[in-house]
């Protein structure tokens, strides 16, 4: 017969291994949280090229949002860039207002909202991620997107906020384009950029609680949805769908 002192133990190594099972079964919602990176660049900019190729390397982890937002500022100097929109230097300049940082420049890097980096800077900018994914708030509001069976987006936001929020979608075209740069700064250069952005629409307002949308895919064949604080605040929470066809 089993003794009093060895059912004790025989429990006790029980309760380790329900409560090791437990363990490995409770999802980590961090990591389903990308870090949204948003890279402003100008192809008549000699320091973007750098800041470009880093965007590609981040581009390809999982961890990370990378999306490239040409600006126009650089346009004078005698070549127009062929992916700036103005409205993509007013977002960087409402960056810089919302992170008391008035002078803007390229390359710029601006991590989830709050965090507002020299686009050279790449030791501190991998640092920050990193930091970005281990302080994930476990309370954010949690989006998920993914495409149905016609090609378009379903995408579901659940949780609470205090402020009011902005869906934010960002169309770009996936991967890696070669622009060959005929004047100014970078002259006789065949710039290599990762994930242009080709527009930015708010798609509603968030309040909180569930909401389902089913979205049209932008003809470029990828999106980021984000979910930010309006006054160009922190992005709470963010999705990326790529076509395959």
């Amino acid at each position: 017969m089993m003794t009093i002192r060895a059912l004790f133990i025989l429990i006790g190594v029980l309760g380790l291994a329900m409560a090791s099972t437990a363990q490995e079964t409770v999802p980590d919602t961090r990591a389903a949280r990308p870090v949204v990176v948003e890279l402003f660049t100008s192809q008549g900019c000699p320091n973007c090229p750098k800041a470009n190729a880093f965007l590609a390397d981040l581009a390809t982890q999982d961890n990370v949002i990378a999306l490239s937002f040409a600006v126009d500022y650089w346009d004078y100097l005698g070549w127009q860039d062929t992916f700036a929109m103005p409205a993509f230097t007013t977002r960087q300049y409402a960056y810089g207002k919302a992170l008391a940082k008035p002078r803007v420049y390229t390359p710029q890097v601006v991590l989830n909202g709050n965090g507002i980096y020299k686009g050279v800077h790449q030791d501190r900018i991998s640092k920050a991620i990193y930091q970005e994914n281990q302080s994930a708030d476990s309370a954010a509001p949690i989006m998920q997107a993914h495409l149905n069976a016609e090609g378009q987006i379903v995408l579901d936001i659940t949780g609470d906020t205090v402020e009011k929020m902005g869906i934010w979608m960002a169309a770009y075209a996936p991967g890696s384009q070669s622009v060959e740069v005929k004047n100014g700064e970078n002259k006789g250069k065949n710039l290599v950029q990762v994930n242009m952005v080709s527009s930015m629409t708010r798609l509603a307002d968030w309040t909180g609680g569930h909401t389902r949308m089913v979205l049209p895919m932008p003809a470029d064949g990828g999106c980021a949805i984000l979910l930010q604080a309006d006054g160009q605040g922190s992005i709470l929470a963010a999705a990326k769908v790529e076509s395959t066809t």
